[in-house]
């Protein structure tokens, strides 16, 4: 069985997050008084893990549906995020965590919202036992923590009734929400809600951009592995190999180590349509992998040369290479996002290259691209940002230079500390010969 050392504290990351959302709290409390709201509710089913540690069983993104599993978080921090969600779905998904006893649940019998927040007697929608037969310990554990809820909250005839409910409970009924999807705003309008629903999209990448102690961990874990994936890729790259097998290997290794596979993009070519592209002998190309482990992200990227490779794809590295680390030495808290591709294209001028390389920052989390930005009427631009202790940031580095043999891009993820910036996976050789 392969096992990878990447892997040996994963119990203990799944663990923490079993009892507890990988959100930074103190950051979105910060967040939510600098915008003004009063709480976040949230159905996206990323969303809702951010909060509680928890992705649901049956979420938007699987099932082409409405949401029906929320998250909710006031801005008061006396109060525990809660969760609402069916009483079928809390039994057969959320309870296989353990107790949550901290964590306030609204339950429904139906997933409809007809504007009666009805309480209805606990009907428990258990998988039968028709024997009596002892339970197993998963069907104990799900039934105890079930009857646990149902004995502290009301159970409600319908999902509409118990998100109205918890929104009262929560006190953010009368206040400004922040809504993930129309159907809370739906809810809302039903019940005559006083408040407003504004979009919860750029405040959750707000609280997204600095990472929590547990989030950090997560990006570690996935970072590393996502590495030792896009290495093991590097390591197979022969004149002949097909940049789709290539890609499939790298679905295999990140999964071996944990991680699921998002993208890998190979010398410029990121689509998953069938083509005949095969590295040749001679050429230079990038190989770049993103994956993630529990949904936080890796992304790096190598530059390859297969043989020799030409004179102007070497001084396109070298231009990649000098330039990302003049970046990386002078990374620090404070720093506005547009200075990062000042630094590296001031640090070409200097050694005199002629060159087309570009160095992009983005924030990485749980997104590839996990930042704010400037709403320009539903599209976003770059928001002027400033780095921030506790974001993990990339740069990317790719020469935009065609005609010159091949493709050139490297990419690392450093964490920005109070005292510069630090590397959260292994750092090899920026350009690789094979």
């Amino acid at each position: 069985m392969f096992e990878d050392p990447i892997m040996a504290n994963d119990d203990a990351l799944l663990k923490a997050l079993s009892q507890e959302g990988p959100m930074n709290l103190p950051r979105a409390y910060e967040v939510m008084e600098r915008f003004g709201i009063d709480g976040l509710v949230l159905g996206d089913p990323l969303n809702v893990y951010h909060v509680l540690g928890y992705y649901p069983q049956i979420g938007l993104t699987r099932w082409g549906q409405p949401p029906t599993t929320f998250a909710i978080l006031s801005r008061d921090p006396a109060k525990k995020p809660a969760i609402v969600t069916s009483h079928f779905i809390y039994y057969y998904s959320f309870a296989d965590g353990g107790s949550r006893g901290d964590i306030p649940a609204f339950l429904f019998e139906a997933s409809a919202n007809t504007g009666e927040a009805k309480q209805v007697e606990a009907n428990p929608m258990f998988f039968a036992n028709p024997t009596g037969d002892p339970l197993t310990s998963v069907e104990s554990r799900r039934r105890s923590e079930t009857d646990r809820v149902l004995a502290t909250h009301h159970l409600y005839s319908e999902a509409g009734g118990a998100l109205v409910a918890a929104m009262r409970e929560m006190g953010i009924w009368n206040g400004t929400i922040a809504a993930d999807h129309q159907v809370v705003s739906a809810v809302s309008e039903t019940y005559d809600r006083p408040g407003r629903t504004i979009d919860a999209d750029n405040i959750l990448r707000w609280i997204r951009i600095v990472k929590s102690p547990l989030e950090i961990e997560l990006m570690k874990r996935g970072a590393a592995a996502n590495t030792a994936a896009v290495d093991a890729v590097v390591a197979s790259v022969r004149a002949g190999a097909g940049y789709r097998d290539l890609r499939r290997l790298f679905d295999v290794e990140a999964a071996k180590r944990g991680n699921k596979s998002v993208f890998m993009t190979i010398d410029r070519v990121s689509s998953q349509l069938p083509t005949d592209d095969a590295v040749i002998d001679g050429q230079s190309l990038f190989i770049d992998g993103v994956s993630h482990f529990q949904y936080y992200h890796g992304d790096y990227a190598r530059t390859v040369f297969v043989g020799e490779g030409t004179t102007a794809a070497k001084k396109e590295a070298a231009a990649a290479v000098s330039g990302w680390e003049a970046i990386r030495e002078q990374l620090r808290p404070g720093m506005p996002f547009a200075q990062i591709s000042e630094i590296g294209q001031q640090a070409l001028a200097k050694t005199g290259a002629d060159s087309l390389v570009t160095f992009g920052p983005h924030s990485v989390g749980l997104m590839h691209t996990d930042e704010p930005g400037l709403d320009l009427g539903g599209f976003y631009s770059k928001e002027q940002l400033l780095l921030e202790e506790n974001m993990v940031l990339s740069v990317d580095c790719p020469s935009l230079a065609t005609g010159i043999g091949g493709s050139i891009h490297i990419e690392d993820l450093v964490l920005i500390t109070p005292d510069g910036a630090v590397p959260i996976h292994p750092i090899s050789n920026h350009v690789i010969t094979v």
